[in-house]
């Protein structure tokens, strides 16, 4: 069986509220605006299904100079097409602040495609570290944990994930189908029923 991994975002267009806003670096250059216009371009061909067509796009943006979110988008269809070497190779450069929850999140997907529970969980770990109320890494932890058979720290994930999300999210339903329910959180010390 194929592991249920939660096709939220790699966004990079800002529109998705899970995609952090960007982090320019103080010696990076601005993108030019051919490097903004491709990146642009990359983002539509990808938003209408036009992955060959956007990679292209998003590579000629990368080679005018574009940041963070155009090699976001080019490691997006790198996972998309499973060329998990490619997504590696935009995102590891990235990883190098630990503050960064979407790249982060993407690395432990490469991770988790690829079978390393271990890279993958730390990195999910390291994602919600970077901003606790990332869902996209909650919810593919838990499913890592899950089928991993650790099934306690996968109740603790799923539960945290199905509380964050609005009550009609198809992912806790997900959720709750793969793991046969998912009870609710325990009642806090001193709490009257």
């Amino acid at each position: 069986m194929l592991p249920l991994l939660l096709a939220l975002p790699v966004a990079c267009d800002g529109s998705s509220p899970a995609a952090p806003p960007d982090r320019p670096s103080a010696e990076a250059p601005a993108a030019s605006p051919e490097a903004e216009k491709k990146y642009l371009e990359a983002l539509e061909l990808e938003a209408a299904g036009r992955h060959e067509e956007a990679r292209l796009a998003a590579e000629q943006a990368i080679a005018a100079g574009a940041g963070r979110d155009a090699k976001l988008l080019a490691a997006k269809l790198a996972i998309l097409r499973d060329d998990l070497d490619e997504a590696t190779r935009l995102l590891e450069p990235l990883a190098s602040d630990a503050g960064d929850a979407l790249v982060l999140y993407n690395l432990g997907l490469v991770a988790q495609k690829r079978g390393k529970y271990n890279d993958a969980r730390s990195r999910y770990l390291a994602a919600l570290k970077a901003d606790p109320s990332y869902n996209p890494a909650r919810f593919n932890l838990a499913v890592l944990t899950w089928e991993a058979g650790v099934k306690d720290e996968a109740q603790h994930h799923a539960r945290k994930f199905i509380d964050a999300v609005p009550a009609d999210d198809p992912n806790a339903a997900k959720l709750q189908q793969l793991m046969g329910g998912v009870p609710p959180a325990p009642a806090s010390p001193g709490a009257q029923p």
